[in-house]
């Protein structure tokens, strides 16, 4: 007769035990055995083993003597920042920019660059760009690149369902084809690496260190180059089925009825730094067009400027009246080169707001500023590396007769 409850191998509890254990270190270190005893329902005997085995493996380590307690001062025990180190990479439109971080996410070194210039062999160049960029920071961490336990690049792309196919990549060489692919290949095989959407990253740094990180749904609209959004719902940012999910420059813009059987206008026609400095060539206004420029003018009261920037407000009032009846998010947040000047959009957005919804969800202004994507980066890949080191840690080493598992991929918080 097979029974119900059946009883598991020693070296799962002892694995499950050691997961308890270093979770709690984790969250509570520097901390003693005597204590962790007093946190999780483990006996003292099996806290020590448990930190004895951790110990072994490296992914704690001891910070020295408790002080200012009567009697034999007991050790203390923290998460070994060192025992992996993870990369964030943000390929951006013109620079890249990476970091490397170590397990607790606290980052150790920066780097940054211009893209290469472009022509045939644009690509390949981006991806030596790339990997020369994350072989310098594994040295600034004693490592060579092959020891770094994950990386995750931030593209301002579609990330297909496979990994590694971009789409709607307008921004990078030859629009994205073939770059995942080369990405992969030219990062060392040992190194697991993840391909994210720039704007979804972005949303991640909202949620874990910007304007998200009290509410479970919000929606970061980040506006430069081009239109995105990261949707962030019950405090998962999501893709979609196929990584499109949040790609609002393709709604069909206000502008323009189309007759029937034409395309009509989408709302990137209308919206992003091209549409901006085509407005200002148009309108005459000095300087190099840019919607820096643009808005640097319209704050010394340009008239034009200011009608750009009314233009511009009227589309996001349209992509946000467009998105809050579908997902009732509590926040707006503007984010991105354009749409992080709150000062000059924040009142004209919620003002046309009202003209399109009668929904008003609360709109803010990012504070990550340049950083958002590069942030979300760097703390997905560390949060991966935490779960790889920490899993292999906890598991213990299987008999000749069994095979251990692999640790599970991490879904995009």
């Amino acid at each position: 007769m097979a029974h119900k409850y059946p009883a598991g191998p020693q070296r799962l509890l002892r694995s499950l035990n050691g997961r308890a254990v270093l979770e709690a270190i984790d969250r509570t270190g520097p901390v003693t055995t005597t204590d962790l005893a007093g946190r999780i329902p483990l006996s003292r005997p099996t806290v020590a083993a448990a930190v004895a085995l951790l110990l072994e493996r490296g992914v704690i380590t001891e910070t020295g003597p408790v002080t200012g307690r009567k009697g034999p001062a007991p050790a203390q025990y923290r998460v070994n920042a060192d025992c992996a180190f993870a990369i964030g990479v943000d390929v951006g439109h013109r620079q890249v920019r990476a970091a490397v971080a170590d397990v607790t996410g606290r980052v150790r070194a920066r780097v940054q660059a211009e893209h290469p210039v472009g022509g045939p062999a644009a690509r390949d160049a981006l991806v030596a760009q790339i990997l020369m960029m994350c072989q310098n920071l594994a040295r600034q961490v004693e490592l060579p690149l092959e020891d770094i336990t994950q990386i995750v690049m931030g593209v301002p792309a579609v990330v297909g369902a496979d990994g590694r196919s971009l789409s709607h990549a307008a921004g990078l060489p030859d629009a994205g084809r073939g770059l995942g692919e080369a990405l992969g290949r030219a990062v060392p095989p040992a190194v697991p690496l993840v391909l994210e959407n720039d704007v979804n990253l972005a949303a991640l740094a909202e949620r874990t260190h910007g304007s998200g990180t009290e509410t479970d749904d919000f929606v970061l609209l980040s506006l430069g180059v081009g239109l995105g959004l990261g949707l962030v719902v019950d405090g998962r940012v999501r893709r979609g089925a196929t990584g499109v999910a949040g790609e609002a420059g393709y709604l069909p813009s206000d502008r323009m009825i189309a007759p029937a059987g034409e395309r009509r206008d989408l709302v990137q026609d209308h919206l992003g730094a091209r549409y901006i400095s085509a407005r200002a060539q148009r309108l005459g206004l000095p300087g190099d067009g840019s919607p820096r420029t643009v808005f640097e003018l319209a704050r010394g009261g340009d008239v034009a400027a200011l009608a750009i920037v009314e233009d511009t407000a009227r589309s996001i009032a349209y992509v946000v009246a467009c998105v809050v009846p579908l997902i009732d998010p509590a926040l707006i947040v503007l984010g991105g080169a354009i749409g992080a000047n709150g000062d000059l959009l924040l009142e004209p957005v919620a003002r046309q707001l009202a003209d399109f919804s009668d929904f008003r969800p609360e709109i803010v202004t990012s504070g990550l500023g340049q950083d958002a994507v590069l942030t979300g980066a760097t703390t997905m890949s560390a949060d991966l590396a935490r779960e790889s080191a920490f899993a292999a840690a906890t598991t213990s080493t299987p008999s000749t007769t069994s095979t251990a598992a692999a640790a599970p991929t991490t879904p995009l918080p």
